[in-house]
């Protein structure tokens, strides 16, 4: 199983506020099951930006050098597509960049990991799981 934390949970890693998330992550560090989303790292970088702290930096890369970060492809390009279309054309669209998270985590077949669940759920075929509770 492949999980794909969503930038929420991966903001809520480097901050430390939720041991249970920070362990289920070194969990699946060890079991090789863990991946960065380009997307979600790129939404980091930008959050550090605006006023992150060293020691956010320092977690950053070391996630980055832990982690397969999985680069966003043509097929991801394609199922974002038709997930935005689909969800719009219901008028249950979700914010732009965890639409493009999702198409990522469709096409490796793996678990989103985010507390967003409620949007998360309205992708199909979407596994989705909070480990914040």
């Amino acid at each position: 199983m492949l999980y794909l934390p969503d930038t929420n949970a991966v903001s809520a890693y480097m901050r430390g506020s939720h041991p249970g998330l920070a362990a289920r992550m070194q969990e699946t560090f060890v079991k090789d099951q863990l991946r960065l989303s380009v997307i979600v790292l790129a939404e980091r970088e930008f959050g550090l930006i605006k006023g992150g702290t060293a020691g956010q930096r320092r977690k950053l890369q070391s996630l980055e050098q832990l982690l397969v970060v999985e680069p966003f492809t043509r097929e991801d390009a394609r199922r974002y597509a038709t997930i935005r279309h689909q969800l719009e054309s219901r008028g249950q669209g979700i914010g732009p960049f965890d639409t493009l998270i999702a198409a990522q985590a469709l096409r490796l077949g793996a678990t989103i990991v985010t507390r967003n669940v409620r949007e998360f759920s309205r992708v199909a075929g979407l596994n989705v799981e909070n480990w914040e509770t």
